[in-house]
């Protein structure tokens, strides 16, 4: 069992313009990346195992590489990876996405200037699950990080909590 939160609304803007998977961070706790040598720290959902016990987000990360695999358990699995002073990488993964769309039927759910969350299917007929993808960018001391699920994607309560997680990115201030 896999106690990840997310909504079953459809993650539609309101009204003002924001929408619901924005600022809700219950059930969500902080975790510095520092550690794992980036100094970033993240809003991470609860995961509790089938037994109720709570589960430890872990890393994985190579001294020098530019990827970090940051896990909860079997289903959350969210990719840091360091871009240096590239930008505007959501733009050009929906490009890349619009390349596909002879074989995937996409909807956009999240569609911001630094986070996307994407339904994808195959076109009608051509059996397939439907899985949910998310991706965002944020700037950390100068340098863009692109976080991101895997490429099969997620579970959309998942893909959900991930994109919470992708905005609640920040950069670790040192105590003064």
């Amino acid at each position: 069992m896999l106690g990840c939160g997310g909504s079953e609304g459809d993650g539609n803007n309101g009204e003002d313009g924001s929408d619901s998977l924005q600022v809700q961070f219950d059930d969500m706790s902080e975790f510095s990346l520092k550690p794992e040598g980036l100094n970033m720290k993240i809003m991470l959902p609860e995961v509790a195992s089938s037994t109720g016990s709570s589960i430890d987000p872990s890393v994985q990360h190579d001294d020098g590489d530019y990827l970090w695999y940051l896990s909860i358990g079997p289903r959350f699995k969210l990719i840091i990876e360091d871009f240096g002073k590239e930008k505007n990488k959501v733009t050009q993964e929906k490009e890349r996405l619009s390349e596909l769309e002879a074989i995937f039927d996409l909807e956009f759910i999240v569609d911001e200037a630094k986070v996307i969350m994407y339904k994808r299917s195959l076109h009608e007929g051509q059996g397939g699950k439907v899985s949910y993808h998310c991706y965002g960018e944020v700037e950390i001391d100068g340098y863009n990080y692109v976080m991101r699920n895997e490429d099969e994607g997620s579970l959309r309560p998942i893909a959900e909590d991930m994109v919470k997680t992708i905005r609640s990115a920040t950069q670790v201030e040192d105590p003064l």
